[in-house]
């Protein structure tokens, strides 16, 4: 593979220009009457809100994860808006109940440290449940936490070759290490065999990615000890974070059904719930939810944007799921996602029943 000569990645002027309007308009919309208007159509009878890791200052990890501050806002903005924060169950519980108060449901994917020592004490201040829904490699320390990688990769180096990208970068600055960063994740999202390719740069590099696990996840014993806590409950994540469209049907059967036994073993419990790694490209059709719901699943959860209606109790295994991390304000941002705006933009005005066949995407 050739490789391309040294380059210094940068935010366009275009790039960094969009994304305060981007901002900006967030924080118009979140605190106007415009939000309700759109709710009106697109707004359902709850959400459910998806998280990764918490950390304090995003900018330090090269603009990922959600900032603990903004979490609590959105939970703030949750109580004062007068939804329930509840559990999976619950949520699909109300929407069978006309009658039924409107909700918010928390979800946090992968088992992060900081999802029990950031986000907890959150949570047990807004008495408010979430499930974590965690792979079994994450556990056992044998995932390819690519992402863990690539982020130590640009955070700690000023020069970056990743060959199988054809890539060399010089990255002086937390500005360039952010931009060649987020060019690297998109590579990988672009077709997800390429996650599988990035292990001699990491071994070139010296970085362990089981090391890396072992700082950024919970352990075993933190797993089940978590799953006691009366605010949390584990949910399940397939076994080894792969996409699952790019498998058959009997490694598919294998990565849900074999996590669910490990949870189910360790927790002492039946694990219901299940999201699929990375949304959209774990489903390539009606395979997967028909084999989550072969494998003893009453709920699986996508990242497909959108509100939850009625309609959900009869799909429940493509649950749409709204982001609720935007580093600039993401508060604002979940807000307008719990109107539904994103839905509504995803669909160009059309269907809100996001995840439903026969739904306009």
């Amino acid at each position: 593979m050739v490789v391309q000569p040294t380059t210094t990645p940068r935010l366009s002027r275009t790039d960094r220009w969009k994304r305060r309007v981007k901002t900006f308009g967030l924080r118009v919309l979140s605190s106007s009457g415009a939000t309700r208007l759109i709710a009106t159509r697109y707004g359902g009878r709850g959400i459910i809100l998806m998280f990764h890791n918490f950390t304090q200052d995003p900018r330090r990890d090269l603009d990922q994860g959600c900032r603990i501050g903004d979490f609590e806002r959105i939970l703030a903005y949750l109580r004062k808006s007068g939804r329930d924060i509840v559990t999976l169950d619950e949520a699909q519980r109300r929407l069978k109940d006309p009658a039924g108060r409107r909700f918010a449901v928390l979800t946090f994917d992968d088992g992060y440290r900081s999802n029990i020592d950031l986000a907890l004490p959150a949570l047990e201040r807004f008495e408010a449940p979430a499930t974590i829904y965690v792979p079994t490699s994450m556990i056992t320390r044998d995932i390819n936490a690519w992402w863990l990688g690539l982020t130590v990769l640009f955070r700690d180096r000023e020069r970056v070759d990743i060959e199988p990208m054809g890539a060399r970068y010089s990255c002086p600055d937390l500005d360039s290490k952010i931009a060649g960063l987020r060019r690297a994740l998109a590579w990988v999202w672009g077709d997800f065999r390429r996650a599988g390719m990035l292990g001699p740069t990491f071994a070139r590099h010296g970085i362990d990615l089981p090391d890396l696990v072992e700082r950024a996840a919970i352990d075993e014993a933190g797993m089940i000890a978590a799953d006691r806590h009366p605010l949390i409950e584990i949910g399940a994540h397939t076994v080894s974070h792969r996409a699952l469209s790019l498998l058959d049907d009997a490694d598919v059967r294998t990565e849900m059904a074999d996590n669910k036994l490990f949870l189910e073993e360790r927790l002492q419990r039946e694990v219901p719930h299940f999201a699929y790694p990375y949304g959209a490209p774990s489903i390539s059709g009606a395979r997967e939810p028909r084999i989550a719901r072969e494998t003893g699943f009453r709920s699986a959860v996508t990242t497909t944007p959108g509100c939850l209606f009625p309609e959900h109790v009869d799909s429940p295994f493509t649950l749409p799921r709204q982001n609720a991390e935007y580093t600039e304000d993401g508060a604002a941002y979940t807000a307008c996602g719990m109107a539904g705006l994103f839905r509504a933009l995803a669909s160009r005005g059309g269907s809100p029943l996001a995840g439903l066949a026969g739904a306009a995407t």
